[in-house]
This record gives C-alpha cells, sequence and structure tokens, in this order.
C-alpha cells in the first residue's frame, strides 16, 4: 500500500513539474528552474523539445485580477502545463486584449491547439523585448512545425539563428543548440 502511495505521489509530482503544453504532444512546457535541474542532473532535454517559460504559478484561479505580465505568464503556463481548458477559454475571451502580454498568451494558447499559423499571426504582434526570446523560438518552432517536407528545415534554421543572436543568455542558447540537435536528428531518419 505504501509503494502504491509513492508512485502515485511520484506521477502527481513529475506531471505538475514538466507536462506538454495543453493538447500538443510534441513539445512540453517546463519552468527555468526544473529545466536548470534537469540539464544539471543529465536528463534528456534533446528530444524533448521544452519551451521553457520563467515560472509556472499554480494558484491560476486569481489570473484575471492581475496586470503583472511575469505572474499572468505563469498562470497561463500552469493552466496550459495542467490543461484546465475551461479556465484557458475563460482568460482568452475575458483578458485585456490591449495589454501586450496577452498577445504572447494568445498565441501560447494557439500554439498549444497546433494552430501554428495562428500562433506566428498573435506572436508577431507581440511587440515588448522582456520575452522576446519565448517569442523568436515560438515563432521557429511554429514554422518548423508546418514545414511541409522537414528535411527542407535551412529557414528554420535561420530563424532559430536570430534567436540565438538576440539573446546573451546561455540557457537560452543551450535551449536553441539543443532545438537545431532535434531538428538535425530528426530529418536525418
Amino acid at each position: 500500500m505504501t509503494k502504491r502511495i509513492f508512485i502515485l505521489l511520484f506521477i502527481l509530482i513529475s506531471t505538475a513539474t514538466f507536462a506538454r503544453i495543453g493538447n500538443n504532444n510534441r513539445f512540453w512546457i517546463i519552468s527555468q528552474e526544473n529545466y536548470n535541474k534537469k540539464v544539471k542532473n543529465g536528463q534528456d532535454v534533446i528530444f524533448k523539445r521544452y519551451v521553457v517559460v520563467p515560472a509556472i504559478d499554480k494558484n491560476y484561479k486569481d489570473i484575471l485580477l492581475t496586470n503583472d505580465e511575469p505572474e499572468i505568464l505563469a498562470k497561463f503556463s500552469f493552466m496550459l502545463m495542467t490543461n484546465k481548458r475551461s479556465w484557458i477559454i475563460k482568460y482568452i475571451n475575458n483578458c485585456d486584449n490591449s495589454s501586450d502580454i496577452n498577445n504572447l498568451i494568445t498565441a501560447l494558447y494557439y500554439f498549444s491547439e497546433k494552430e501554428y499559423a495562428e500562433a506566428i499571426v498573435q506572436l508577431e504582434k507581440y511587440n515588448s523585448e522582456k520575452y522576446s526570446f519565448l517569442k523568436l523560438l515560438l515563432i521557429a518552432d511554429s514554422e518548423y512545425e508546418l514545414l511541409q517536407d522537414k528535411r527542407n528545415y535551412k529557414s528554420v534554421i535561420d530563424r532559430y539563428q536570430s534567436a540565438i543572436n538576440n539573446t546573451n543568455d546561455f540557457l537560452y542558447k543551450t535551449i536553441i543548440n539543443k532545438r537545431i540537435r532535434y531538428i538535425k536528428y530528426n530529418t536525418a531518419q
């Protein structure tokens, strides 16, 4: 009995730490802290394509009451990670569309639904520099997913390179390099 409880707790903790993005089974959402732990522990970060967000906040029910952009992104990321569909739709329908962060949030939503073309449209509306790396990463990922022939990935590599050129953060550069390795490995098969 104790063993079953331990296994159940492990599964619950693992699921909350890193999970797929909504309905999208090709990508996983994870906080920056948990991504760093995976890298430090030598766990695979190449064959799972992670969308790394600065933080994830489990207290999502007050998302409509805050105007703090990092807080909104953290709460929405948790909703995507746990696939809180009704809350996601409620937020998308009731959010302050004049706030720039909501273009990024809406793009994440479309990305989670595998609606990559619409995600790109929303990402191009996002003008803030604060999450420009995440914006560039999601655009490149979306363009890769939209490719009819995945062997024609050169333009996507150029997009990833643009993201690398726009950051000095070692973690972000590592994420991009892992993404490039993923693409090259998967098209070589």
